[in-house]
């Protein structure tokens, strides 16, 4: 299992109610080999764990945000 810790890069906002600080940091488990920081985002092998990781951190939001769904928005580190 890989474990991710995710810095917010900027302060986030959706229309949802959803807000996220800067510097506001969530920890992300993986379950799958072959997961870096460089293809969390990007790799479609864990979509559906990634969406329930957020869900399990209070992130509610479809996989289609890109504004939560990002690299863009976060600092990513491995731990």
């Amino acid at each position: 299992m890989s474990t991710f810790i995710l810095t917010a890069r900027h302060d986030i906002n959706r229309c949802n109610g959803l807000h996220i600080d800067k510097g506001q940091q969530i920890t992300i488990n993986i379950n799958m080999a072959g997961i870096y920081p460089g293809n969390l985002f990007n790799n479609s092998r864990c979509v559906d764990q990634l969406v329930q990781q957020f869900k399990i951190n209070g992130i509610d939001v479809p996989k289609s945000d890109a504004g939560i769904y990002s690299r863009g928005g976060w600092d990513i580190t491995m731990r």
